[in-house]
């Protein structure tokens, strides 16, 4: 099965187009958090299509690479999460990324008090079969990535749970292009040396994430870390 092409040919591959200081991996730290609400983070298909428009142990994070890698996803309805993310790069010391609390009563003091944009993430819950051993991971997308998620999707080969998939990323910040193929079970031990009992039963075995795995920081804390960067 082909899985190197060239990006005029790659059918869903897409580049990325952020500022030199991007973090395509980032992800809101737990420490120090609180579960959020429905009005920040949302989920399935319809509220990540919509966010553009006006367990005792850590979970673990997808790492995209030039390595490619084998995952399924199991989120049944779409993304687990849907929310926005502020990424502080004036901030020298501690965590600097944390949720938009803008759909909360009392605004986001990031928005307000610093003027600073948020960017929009959504959460996939992914079984990891190139890890060792295979792991449930929360794969979380730019919103260039969700582009080639949701084209996957809604592709022929879609959707996204209906079979495996080979996912890779090439170039850096905004060079950055998502690759992504569809395989079929059946050419798992054949093309991937993945004996595909073995993935069933590892794809079996986990449950989706929910979005109260996204940790949003308390507003008292949004504040002093607002006043700190005045």
């Amino acid at each position: 099965m082909p899985v190197n092409r060239s990006i005029e040919e790659e059918k869903y591959a897409v580049a990325d187009n952020f500022g030199d200081d991007f973090d395509v991996d980032a992800r809101p730290e737990q420490a120090k958090t609180t579960a959020p609400s429905a009005a920040s983070v949302g989920s399935g298909w319809e509220a990540a299509e919509k966010l553009h428009t006006p367990s005792g142990e850590y979970p673990v994070d997808y790492k995209s690479s030039e390595t490619i890698q084998v995952v399924k996803f199991i989120d049944p309805n779409g993304p687990f999460a849907t929310y926005k993310q502020h990424f502080l790069n004036k901030r020298t010391e501690g965590k600097r990324s944390f949720v938009c609390s803008a759909n909360e009563p009392q605004g986001c003091p990031l928005c307000t008090m610093l003027g600073d944009k948020p960017e929009e993430k959504r959460g996939f819950t992914i079984v990891n079969l190139s890890a060792n051993p295979m792991q449930r991971q929360i794969l979380t997308a730019t919103p260039r990535f969700f582009k080639t998620l949701h084209a996957a999707h809604f592709s022929p080969q879609g959707p996204l749970d209906r079979h495996y998939w080979a996912l890779s990323r090439t170039g850096q910040k905004q060079t950055t292009v998502y690759h992504m193929n569809a395989i079929k079970g059946r050419d798992l031990q054949e093309d991937w040396n993945i004996i595909e009992a073995d993935a069933e039963a590892a794809v079996a075995s986990f449950e989706p994430y929910d979005n109260t795995v996204i940790r949003m920081t308390p507003y008292a804390d949004l504040v002093a870390i607002a006043e700190e960067l005045l």
